[in-house]
C-alpha cells in the first residue's frame, strides 16, 4: 500500500495506490470512487477488501478521498459533485501516469457511482469498464433515504447546514444530489457497464428500462451486505457476494 497526496497545491487529494500482484498483459488499473458522509466511514471496510481482490487479480488499483473529505485537503463545507468529478478525473491520470498506458475501469459505490458514470462518459477514450454498485439512481430518493429530505427536521449547523452523523449538508450538495436522475447515468457514449444492485428501489425501475437498451449494459440484481449501512445485523460483516461477483465480470 502506497499513500501520496496529488492534485494541486489548491486542491490537495490523498490516494492509496497499490499495485497488481500480477504482471498482465495489457495492463489494468482500476479507481474506486468513495459514497459521501457517514456512508463513506460505513463502506471503507469493504472498498479496502475490493481493493485486496482487484490486486490479485491484476489490477493496480487506487482510492482516493475527494476534496473536502478524509484525508484530502479542504472543508467538509467545500464540497459538490463536479469538483468532485474533477478530482475523479485527477485520479484516473494519476494511475495512468504511475502505470503507464493502462485500460481503465472506474468502480462507483452510491454517489461514488454517480461520479464514476458521469466521468466515464466523458473518458471514455479511456475507460474502459464502468461498474455502478448500487448507484443513486434519483437524488430526491437518496436524500428521503439518508434522512435529508425535510430541512426542518434535521440539526443545523452554525453556518446553517443540515447536519447527518456529522457530516454538513450544504444547499450545493442538497441542489447537486436533487438534480440525479436515472438519465444521468446512462450514455450512448460508454462501454461495458456493470450496476450490481443490492438494494431494490423503485428508482432502478426506470433505470433498467433504459439500461437495457444497451447491450453493453448489464444489470444485476442481488441479496448481498450493504456495506454503507452498519446496524445490528450486519456489522462486522463483508459483502462477499458483491465483491466476488464486481472481480468476476471485469475479468
Amino acid at each position: 500500500m502506497n499513500p501520496f497526496y496529488f492534485g494541486s497545491t489548491a486542491r490537495r487529494l490523498f490516494g492509496l495506490y497499490e499495485p497488481a500482484s500480477t504482471v498482465e498483459t495489457p495492463l489494468r488499473g482500476a479507481v474506486l470512487c468513495y459514497p459521501w458522509g457517514h456512508e463513506y466511514l460505513c463502506a471503507h471496510r469493504a472498498m479496502r477488501q475490493l481493493t485486496t481482490r482487484l490486486t490479485s487479480a491484476g489490477f493496480h488499483t487506487l482510492r482516493f478521498d475527494y476534496f473536502g473529505s478524509g484525508d484530502s485537503g479542504g472543508d467538509m463545507t467545500d464540497t459538490d459533485l463536479t469538483g468532485w468529478e474533477c478530482d475523479a478525473a485527477l485520479a484516473v491520470d494519476e494511475i495512468q501516469e504511475i502505470v503507464g498506458h493502462a485500460k481503465i475501469t472506474l468502480i462507483g459505490l452510491r454517489l461514488g457511482a454517480v461520479i464514476a458514470a458521469r466521468l466515464a462518459a466523458q473518458r471514455n477514450d479511456i475507460i474502459d469498464k464502468l461498474v455502478l454498485w448500487d448507484p443513486v439512481i434519483s437524488g430526491k430518493e437518496y436524500l428521503q433515504q439518508i434522512g435529508a429530505a425535510d430541512r426542518d427536521s434535521m440539526p443545523i449547523d452554525a453556518d446553517g447546514n443540515m447536519e447527518l452523523y456529522g457530516f454538513p449538508l450544504t444547499e450545493i450538495m442538497i441542489r447537486d444530489i436533487s438534480s440525479i436522475q436515472p438519465e444521468c447515468l446512462i450514455s450512448d457514449s460508454m462501454r461495458r457497464v456493470l450496476t450490481l444492485v443490492t438494494e431494490r428501489l423503485p428508482s432502478h425501475e426506470r433505470f433498467a428500462q433504459l439500461g437495457s437498451r444497451s447491450e453493453l449494459h448489464s444489470i444485476e440484481f442481488m441479496s448481498d451486505v450493504r456495506p454503507w449501512i452498519e446496524d445490528t445485523t450486519n456489522t462486522g460483516h463483508l459483502p462477499i457476494g458483491a465483491l466476488q461477483r464486481i472481480v468476476d465480470w471485469l475479468t
